[in-house]
């Protein structure tokens, strides 16, 4: 991972926002909550580099992208069975990690 690579930025923006979502929400009373979106925002960044493997790979982005879909979808699932969380903040965990490594790439893109 080269640093300021879309997915390394996204990555340190998500490493340090997941434990801040999760205090939050821990001292709202949602602990377990803050845990599922931490959890998500992390397993969430990984979908970067998998995107970037695709490139690199010059496999089909179609078909890579269902993989992927169905990837994330079962270990989000799978983690929600194992540990007890809540599969929603799970899921909207996975969703700002995307939403983050949208913006990262918006103002890497803005800048040149």
């Amino acid at each position: 991972m080269r640093a300021g690579t879309v997915q390394g930025q996204s990555l340190g923006i998500v490493v340090v926002l997941a434990p801040a979502l999760f205090a939050v929400a821990a001292l709202a009373g949602y602990p377990s909550a803050g845990a599922a979106i931490g959890a998500g925002l992390l397993l969430g960044s990984a979908n970067g580099f998998l995107i970037q493997s695709t490139f690199d790979r010059r496999a089909p982005i179609l078909a890579t992208s269902f993989v992927r879909l169905a990837l994330f979808t079962g270990v989000a699932f799978g983690a929600a069975a194992l540990t007890g969380m809540p599969i929603m903040p799970l899921v909207g965990g996975l969703a700002l990690a995307q939403l983050v490594m949208v913006g990262v790439g918006v103002r890497q893109g803005i800048r040149r």
